[in-house]
């Protein structure tokens, strides 16, 4: 006899799957994650809502990264790079991309480095 889920439950990817575990993917609220589930709990590529909130989340908490952005210093970067206008920026996407390296080399460094931290530790 077929299993079947009780109750609400949603429509996963199975990206991979070893013995008890299987690594789902799924898309909640317009966002994409990833969770170990049981892998008895996943019937027929659904997985119950319950059995994905108790999920084991893959991969590494990025939201919990401090990236900062200083809207007065991206306004002057954008003066000097000679970006006044909106039809400037159209003219010259290369330009407004240098303007965006600059304002976020710090945060791209800050990712870096906290990507090197988190190796170190496991």
């Amino acid at each position: 006899m077929a299993k079947k889920i009780q109750g609400a439950s949603t429509l996963v990817t199975i990206l991979s799957s070893q013995g008890a575990s299987t690594l789902v993917e799924y898309m909640a609220d317009g966002v994409l994650q990833r969770k170990y589930v049981p892998t008895s709990k996943v019937v027929d590529q659904f997985v119950d809502d319950k059995v994905l909130a108790q999920g084991i989340p893959y991969g590494f908490p990025w939201d919990e990264v401090v990236i900062h952005f200083d809207m007065q210093q991206f306004a002057v970067e954008m003066h000097n790079a000679n970006l006044w206008t909106v039809e400037d920026v159209l003219k010259s996407p290369k330009a407004l991309t240098g303007v965006l390296r600059k304002i976020f080399e710090d945060s791209f460094r800050t990712v870096l480095e906290t990507a090197v931290r988190e190796k170190k530790r496991s």
